[in-house]
């Protein structure tokens, strides 16, 4: 739709909020996420005031993704974490839902296509196990080093493909090395969901899973349809779960093509565009 459009579904309030977590409620800068500002917390508490659910769907690892909820002060509902392979239950603090698959395929695929890749997996709560090269230039939670046969021998809900990279984390466009490598992997979509991030990520997960299986399962919970339910993000894995919703919102920063997909762009990150666009509701 135009960006000067009218904005669709503003006569009724959503039954289900969903939002991403880096470039939509918080901005991400030099490897460290920020914190929500106040206007993004007021307007998420006031969502939940009006007895409306309020999900976390990100690409980002649940440990990563249960430290902003936090910050959100979302003590009930559910962080969508892993590009939907991972769920967390934020009143229980436990994991409630996992899909893994196995990386070995992929893994060797990757190597034959760039002999530098190098690699890191989510195992459950305890961080990131990565082999020796791989750049640990972000926060984040470590929990250690493994050889590559120690991480092929384990399935994973989310195995990370990374390569050098001068495309920052955050930037408008994927990531060109990444791509490459993508695309040099050539993984069959019935065997992985495929990912290309920012800054030399591939993210590599369970087929048929993504933002929009994460963020359906949850509004299944709720008695909730995709058409009650809005949806804000910023990327291009975002895309799913916007053609998912009754009504995708995209942060005014973001690519023109995630901008396209959406049903409305707000303003961006660092106007508080999430914080916007719900006051019109609530």
């Amino acid at each position: 739709m135009s960006e000067n459009a009218p904005p669709p579904f503003s006569d009724a309030p959503p039954k289900l909020v969903a939002v991403d977590l880096d470039g939509t409620v918080v901005d991400y800068h030099r490897g460290q996420a920020t914190r929500p500002s106040r206007a993004v917390i007021d307007a998420i508490r006031a969502v939940r005031d009006a007895g409306v659910p309020v999900a976390v769907v990100t690409g980002r690892a649940v440990w990563g993704a249960v430290r902003t909820a936090d910050d959100l002060g979302l003590d009930l509902g559910f962080a969508s974490s892993s590009h939907g392979a991972g769920e967390y239950d934020l009143a229980l603090r436990e994991i409630s839902h996992r899909e893994t698959v196995d990386a070995r395929a992929a893994v060797e695929r990757f190597r034959d296509a760039d002999v530098s890749v190098e690699f890191a997996v989510e195992w459950d709560l305890e961080g990131w196990y990565h082999t020796k090269g791989f750049r640990k230039d972000f926060h984040a939670r470590w929990a250690g080093e493994i050889t590559l046969d120690e991480l092929m021998d384990r399935p994973t809900g989310r195995l990370v493909a990374r390569v050098d990279s001068d495309n920052p984390y955050g930037a408008a466009s994927r990531c060109p090395h990444a791509v490459r490598l993508a695309a040099g992997a050539a993984l069959e979509a019935t065997d992985y969901h495929v990912e290309v991030g920012f800054n030399g990520w591939v993210d590599v997960g369970p087929p048929g899973v993504s933002k929009a299986s994460g963020v359906a399962r949850i509004a299944e919970y709720y008695g909730v349809s995709s058409a009650d339910t809005v949806v804000f993000g910023d990327a291009h894995n975002d895309l799913t779960m916007f053609e998912w919703a009754g009504h995708a919102v995209a942060m005014g920063q973001a690519a023109p093509e995630v901008r396209a997909a959406a049903d409305e762009v707000a303003p961006s990150v660092w106007d508080d565009g999430v914080a916007q666009v719900l006051r019109r509701w609530f």
